[in-house]
């Protein structure tokens, strides 16, 4: 009876420790897996973090960059700007409305590049306002590559933009970068052959604006349009720009017809 007791009780010792080891490493477990979770969500506030401070630093260069395009695309279709000065007999005037007209589309393909780069590892598809800001850029991107107009003057396809962009890059720094000038700009243009080359098309086409009606200018227009809603959206207060500076081309509505002529009655002289 003594040895069965002794034997009982040395099993629920030995009982107990398993019981107790298991209890101990389940333990353990989930208290690691408790501390990777908050170690994710810290990592995840971190980058979430990361790309408000990128989208809250370069928002006022984006921005500018953006309206000075919208604004020179919109004048350029409205005929009261390119059609006078384009073609006017001084050479520096012809230079510069050719040359800024591409310049502000290089600009903005900078920025939008800069910020690319910024954000290219960190996850922004959790945050509404980070979706929306980037469908906004995506649809201005998708205006200058479509295939669907019937002209394709100023059409860029996505790698050309990207390419652009990085082209008017400068280095600043620390791993960060600001905007080639419009005056370095119009120097690389003179002084290095590979530079101009990306853009030797775009300044050609420039004439092409200048020369087509609204239907042929489509994608001029409606870039324009996507720009502003960019612009609404950085900007939704009318803090740095004002409404002045929000107005999307509209095509001109065609005059109507005029009434049919009736005959005058038989008999009837004029």
């Amino acid at each position: 009876m003594e040895n069965l007791i002794a034997i009982l009780s040395a099993a629920v010792s030995v009982l107990g420790a398993i019981v107790a080891g298991v209890m101990t490493s389940w333990s353990s477990r989930k208290a690691r897996l408790f501390e990777a979770k908050l170690e994710r969500e810290r990592h995840e506030e971190s980058k979430a973090e990361q790309a408000e401070h990128v989208l809250s630093r370069y928002r006022e260069p984006l921005l500018l960059a953006a309206n000075s395009l919208q604004s020179r695309l919109f004048n350029a279709v409205r005929d009261e700007y390119l059609p006078v000065y384009l073609h006017c007999g001084d050479p520096e005037q012809e230079r510069y409305a050719r040359d800024f007209t591409v310049y502000t589309l290089a600009e903005y393909l900078c920025w939008v590049e800069i910020i690319r780069r910024e954000l290219r590892f960190l996850d922004l598809g959790a945050e509404e306002q980070n979706r929306e800001f980037m469908k906004r850029l995506l649809a201005v991107t998708n205006k200058l590559s479509a295939q669907t107009y019937d002209h394709a003057h100023f059409r860029l396809f996505r790698g050309h933009q990207r390419a652009i962009g990085e082209l008017m890059m400068v280095p600043i720094g620390d791993g960060r970068h600001d905007c080639t000038t419009y005056p370095e700009f119009t120097r690389r243009l003179d002084e290095d052959p590979r530079f101009r080359s990306w853009f030797e098309r775009l300044l050609r086409e420039v004439d092409d604006i200048a020369e087509q009606d609204l239907a042929g200018n489509a994608r001029i227009i409606e870039t324009q349009r996507t720009l502003i809603d960019l612009i609404d959206f950085l900007d939704p207060d009318k803090v740095r720009l004002g409404a002045d500076h929000r107005e999307k081309f509209l095509e001109a509505t065609p005059s109507p017809a005029p009434p049919p002529e009736v005959p005058a009655p038989a008999g009837h002289g004029k």
